[in-house]
């Protein structure tokens, strides 16, 4: 793995990020943008459930089957769960990766963002297990405090997409949502998240295909385009779904931003 470049409040920069591109990055007001994906990601009894919850039900059935080795000993034959590297790109505050630490103690876990302060409020909750304040009254929500979680399989860390930190043939499992549409090369992401894979590795997509660049529109949809991309990078497609249905709740009043997205699962061969 790359080293990191510089640090910042424990998290290290993989990438050097100017003032500019802080200054234009929508995910660095931290008031604004930190608070809401709090709120979403971390504050279910707001909402009565987790809203983003069929990203997961998608991704469920592709998660590694972890089993047991012998490990020989001087005394004795003991065994130990199988070690596995996972990572999520665009991580925001780190619900989706903090569940599969969890889920795999033995693990690796890396969550990476290009947003720095998406990530202090990560590793604030779930590696400080710090303390937060939710604060949404302006939308008629009630205040809420949450007590954070310490993870000690889990890190995380400012790097792009495009020029990921990682070794070649390193992840068992990659994992992103809402990030493809929002890449400025698109195909660059697509072939690092192949690059640092293990051969079978996994790489698990949700995206609701919502590019900011019109080019991207005519490269990468309709998605057959994209699944004919995925497959001349050397991808093998073991899944696909164009109607997975993310309802993003805006305030008490039930308002919600509706996606349709696509996910897809995708093995290296």
């Amino acid at each position: 793995m790359k080293s990191a470049i510089t640090h910042r409040r424990g998290i290290p920069f993989f990438y050097k990020k100017t003032a500019l591109e802080f200054q234009q990055d929508v995910y660095e007001r931290y008031d604004e943008m930190v608070v809401r994906q709090s709120a979403l990601h971390l504050a279910d009894e707001l909402w009565a459930s987790y809203p983003f919850q069929p990203i997961f039900d998608f991704a469920e059935k592709y998660y590694p089957v972890e089993t047991l080795q012998q490990v020989e000993t001087l005394q004795c034959s003991v065994s130990s769960k199988t070690e596995i590297n996972i990572l999520e790109i665009g991580c925001s505050i780190g619900r989706w990766i903090a569940t599969l630490a969890k889920r795999y103690p033995t693990s690796t876990c890396w969550g990476i963002d290009y947003s720095y302060q998406m990530l202090k409020r990560a590793n604030e909750y779930w590696i400080e297990g710090k303390e937060i304040s939710i604060d949404l009254t302006n939308k008629g929500l009630p205040k809420q405090t949450i007590k954070g979680e310490t993870l000690n399989n889990l890190k995380f860390g400012l790097a792009k997409a495009e020029n990921l930190p990682f070794d070649d043939n390193s992840q068992d499992l990659i994992l992103n949502s809402f990030l493809i549409d929002r890449l400025e090369n698109p195909m660059q992401g697509l072939q690092e998240m192949y690059r640092i894979l293990k051969p079978n590795g996994k790489l698990i997509v949700i995206t609701p295909l919502n590019f900011n660049n019109a080019a991207h529109w005519k490269i990468y949809y309709p998605p057959i385009q994209l699944s004919n991309i995925l497959k001349g990078i050397g991808f093998e497609i073991l899944d696909w779904k164009d109607d997975i249905i993310v309802n993003e709740p805006l305030d008490f009043h039930k308002n919600m931003v509706h996606w349709k997205c696509l996910g897809f699962v995708v093995k290296k061969v």
